[in-house]
């Protein structure tokens, strides 16, 4: 897990964010991008109980709704009515 994937990750730029909780600045990726002991799951298309069939790019389907939609896995899924976390 990484700091990005936490629901208080605040992105900044294409090189770093900021923790909401801490508002200490946290690296994308590479060292100190792990995620901290207060890691929180961000809502994500990948992490909800109706995404299903992902392929190697993470691109599945969403089965939440009447019709069956493409969904990205790292989509954010904030403000999705049919969220259910796995």
């Amino acid at each position: 897990m990484k700091h990005t994937e936490c629901k208080y990750y605040i992105n900044l730029d294409c090189e770093k964010g900021m923790c909401g909780r801490t508002k200490k600045m946290v690296p994308i990726d590479g060292a100190g991008s792990e995620a901290c002991p207060m890691f929180d799951q961000a809502p994500k298309c990948g992490v909800c109980g109706h995404f299903c069939n992902a392929d190697k790019y993470g691109v599945g389907m969403c089965q939440g709704f009447k019709k069956e939609n493409w969904a990205y896995a790292g989509c954010g899924a904030f403000g999705c009515e049919k969220f259910v976390m796995k």
